[in-house]
C-alpha cells in the first residue's frame, strides 16, 4: 500500500467498522461498495462511492471564491461529465468493503432521516489537524450535511469549538452572511461527528478573489459589540503571555517568550478595539451564491481579539496563491492600507499586524508539540524566525 493511500484506506475501515477493507479493489463489483479515488491514488483529492454519478457529479459543484473563472468552468464541465457515469468507470484505484457492521452513512442515515452515501475528503497531510470530511449526498446527489470526524484529541477539540462557535451564532444575526446550521454533535465508534447543513454555492457566484468582504468582517467582528481596551490588560494578550509555558520546547519557549515581551514593550500600552474573528476567513472557506455570502469552517473562531485580524488574515492567505515566495516570509510593509477600510491609524495597523503574526505563531506553536505537532512545526519556527527578526529591529525602523 502506498504511503499516500495508507490514510485513505484506514479512514475507510474507521468508517466502516468491521469491514473489510482493501486496497486496491479489483473493480468488479464483488464487493458490498467500491469507493473511487479521484483522480488516481498517487495524488488522492476525494473518494467517491462506485456507481453514482449523480452524488460523483454533486461532489464536483463546490464552489469557493478561491477558484478563478477557468476552473470553474473546468468544474461544472467536470461535473456534467461525471453525471454520465463514464468517468467514474474509468477510474480504476478503488477501494473495496466488505461486510461489517452499521457504517457512517448508517449512522448518519438515522441523523438526518433519509439515506444518504458519502464522499470522502482528507485534508492535507502537512497539517496537525489533519481529519475526514464527509460530503453526505441522498443516493441521487442531492446535498443532504457535510461532516467532520473527529478522530484525535487534536481534532476533537477543534470539533468541539466549531460546535460551539455555531451555537453562538445561531442566536445572532450577520447582515448578508450565511453560516450552517449545526445539525449534530456526538459521540460514535470511538470518533466524534459534527453534522452541519450544506451552504449552496454556483458556478455563477464569481467575484474577484481579490475583493476581500470587508463590511461582512466588519459586521462579524461587531456580532457581540466592539470593546476598546489597553491591549497589555486583555484576555487575549494573558493567553499570547500563556503560550510559552504551554511548549515542551524550553529553547522554543525561550525565544517566544522574549518576543511576547518585546511586542508588549512596542504595544502594550495602546488602545485598540476588540471584537470577534472568524480564525480563517480565506478566500477557500467562502463563496457567493445569490447575492449572499456563504462562510464555513468556523473551529477557529474567537470572541475578543483585535480588530482587522479577518482582514490581514484573508489579505495573506490570498497571496500565497500568488507566484513568488510565501508573503509569511518576510513581514509586509503594507498594514496600515490594507486596514484603512476599517478605519486604523497607522499605529494601530501596524500594531494589529504585530499581534496577528503573533497569534498565529503561537497557534501553530501549540499545534506543534507532541508526535503529531511536526507537521506544523516549520511553519511555526518559519513565524518564530520572523518576528524575532523584527523584534530586534529598533522601534524607529517599522516599516
Amino acid at each position: 500500500m502506498s504511503d499516500v493511500a495508507g490514510p485513505w484506506v484506514e479512514t475507510v475501515a474507521d468508517l466502516w467498522p468491521g469491514a473489510e477493507v482493501s486496497f486496491p479493489g479489483d473493480g468488479s463489483g464483488r464487493a458490498d461498495s467500491e469507493l473511487c479515488f479521484l483522480p488516481n491514488a498517487s495524488a488522492p483529492r476525494l473518494l467517491l462511492p462506485a456507481g453514482r454519478p449523480g452524488v460523483a457529479a454533486a461532489a464536483l459543484r463546490r464552489y469557493s471564491h478561491d477558484l478563478t473563472g477557468r476552473q470553474r468552468a473546468t468544474r461544472a464541465a467536470g461535473a456534467a461529465a461525471a453525471r454520465t457515469g463514464l468517468p467514474g468507470r474509468t477510474l480504476r484505484d478503488r477501494i473495496a468493503v466488505r461486510g461489517g457492521g452499521p457504517s457512517v452513512e448508517d449512522r448518519l442515515g438515522e441523523i438526518l432521516g433519509r439515506d444518504v452515501v458519502v464522499v470522502i475528503g482528507l485534508g492535507p497531510a502537512a497539517r496537525a489537524n489533519r481529519k475526514p470530511i464527509l460530503h453526505a449526498l441522498t443516493p441521487r446527489g442531492r446535498a443532504a450535511a457535510f461532516v467532520k470526524v473527529g478522530d484525535n484529541a487534536a481534532t476533537r477539540a477543534l470539533i468541539a469549538d466549531e460546535a460551539a462557535a455555531l451555537e453562538h451564532l445561531a442566536d445572532r444575526r450577520l447582515p448578508g452572511v450565511d453560516v450552517p446550521r449545526l445539525l449534530h454533535h456526538g459521540e460514535w465508534n470511538g470518533m466524534t461527528l459534527l453534522v452541519l447543513s450544506p451552504l449552496p454555492t454556483s458556478a455563477r457566484g464569481r467575484r474577484p478573489r481579490a475583493e476581500a468582504p470587508v463590511e461582512a468582517m466588519r459586521a462579524l467582528a461587531g456580532l457581540d459589540g466592539l470593546a476598546r481596551e489597553r491591549l497589555a490588560g486583555t484576555a487575549f494578550w494573558e493567553a499570547i503571555r500563556a503560550t510559552p509555558g504551554a511548549l515542551d520546547d524550553p529553547g522554543r519557549a525561550g525565544r517566544l517568550e522574549a518576543v511576547i515581551k518585546e511586542v508588549e514593550a512596542r504595544h502594550g500600552a495602546l488602545d485598540l478595539d476588540f471584537g470577534a474573528w472568524h480564525g480563517d476567513w480565506t478566500p477557500w472557506n467562502m463563496a457567493w451564491h445569490r447575492g449572499v455570502l456563504r462562510l464555513w469552517d468556523w473551529e477557529r473562531f474567537e470572541r475578543r481579539v483585535p480588530l482587522g485580524f479577518d482582514l490581514v488574515h484573508y489579505r495573506l492567505q490570498e497571496r500565497t496563491r500568488r507566484p513568488g515566495p510565501s508573503p509569511y516570509a518576510r513581514r509586509a510593509d503594507d498594514a496600515p492600507a490594507v486596514l484603512a477600510p476599517l478605519g486604523l491609524s497607522a499605529a494601530a495597523a501596524e500594531a494589529t499586524l504585530d499581534l496577528y503574526l503573533l497569534a498565529l505563531c503561537c497557534r501553530y506553536q501549540r499545534a506543534g508539540t507532541g508526535p503529531r505537532g511536526e507537521a506544523v512545526r516549520a511553519q511555526a519556527d518559519g513565524l518564530l524566525d520572523l518576528l524575532a527578526a523584527h523584534t530586534a529591529q529598533p522601534t524607529g525602523g517599522l516599516s
